[in-house]
């Protein structure tokens, strides 16, 4: 069957026949991935799952994704994709232009720049949903999750472009940082994130630490105890309470943490606090 030539004289991958209400989705966990240069007859989103990917866009610029962004192109946009670890998944969600420019306008953005942007943790939550559905629920209709990603794409097109000179080292180590204060209260799944990215704990911890300069779990312990700080004292929460809400077990934990880096325990902070708040002010 002969493939169908785009104005570029590349492939043309068509899936505007095969929309559904607007959008489709394609899982793809292919390992060796690779495509070569051709278009769309309609936008993409394509949200890596696991492993990184190399994207060569139509200027030409080589864009590093890996998960935690996203790549929105328009339709008849040349581009080539090359997966650069063996196994891999990522999504793709075809979406009619006409749908796209809605959604974007809904937003008020107005033409937004092609390219890579950072991710959100409701986008990660709902690829992870809508990929669920695509290898486990045959039977749910994925319209609704797609639609969804749609949405939240189209917000974050409001955020500049990803630096494509930056180092993927400093993607990697701002992603996991950002991991770690979405989820706080969270043990440090650093194993799991290191597989998601393809690289080994080692590798992780390396390049975080000469983004940060300090390891991922000093990084998390520096997190908790900034936000223990301020709920003590801007909240009457329970010492347990504000524990267990930062990812600490006992309040008693909190406390040496707190006489260690701060040099007072809890009850001293919130006394001074207090103190400050009903001291005289001063015109």
């Amino acid at each position: 069957m002969q493939q169908e030539l785009g104005p570029q004289g590349l492939r043309v991958s068509p899936f505007r026949e095969q929309l559904r209400h607007g959008s489709t989705l394609v899982a793809n966990h292919r390992q060796g991935y690779a495509a070569s240069p051709h278009t769309h007859d309609c936008d993409m989103l394509f949200v890596p799952m696991q492993g990184r990917f190399e994207i060569v866009d139509a200027w030409e610029r080589s864009l590093q994704s890996s998960p935690g962004d996203f790549l929105w192109l328009a339709a008849d946009a040349a581009h080539a994709t090359s997966a650069q670890t063996f196994r891999q998944t990522h999504l793709a969600i075809y979406v009619d232009p006409e749908l796209w420019s809605a959604v974007l306008e809904a937003q008020a953005i107005v033409r937004p720049s092609q390219g890579l942007r950072t991710g959100s943790a409701a986008l990660g939550a709902l690829s992870r949903r809508l990929l669920d559905i695509a290898v486990h629920g045959r039977e749910i209709d994925t319209t609704a999750w797609c639609g969804a990603v749609v949405m939240e794409a189209a917000r974050l097109c409001s955020h500049p472009v990803r630096n494509t000179e930056a180092h993927p080292s400093r993607h990697i180590a701002s992603l996991l940082a950002d991991h770690i204060e979405t989820d706080l209260d969270q043990p440090l799944a650093l194993d799991a994130f290191a597989r998601t990215q393809r690289l080994s704990r080692r590798q992780v911890e390396r390049y975080f630490r000469l983004q940060y300069g300090h390891s991922p779990l000093e990084f998390q312990q520096s997190k908790r105890l900034l936000r223990a700080k301020y709920l003590l004292e801007n909240t009457e929460q329970s010492v347990l309470c504000i524990a267990q809400q930062v990812g600490w077990e006992s309040g008693s934990y909190l406390a040496r943490i707190m006489r260690k880096s701060l040099g007072m325990s809890a009850s001293e902070l919130r006394a001074r606090t207090e103190r400050s708040d009903c001291a005289p002010r001063t015109k």
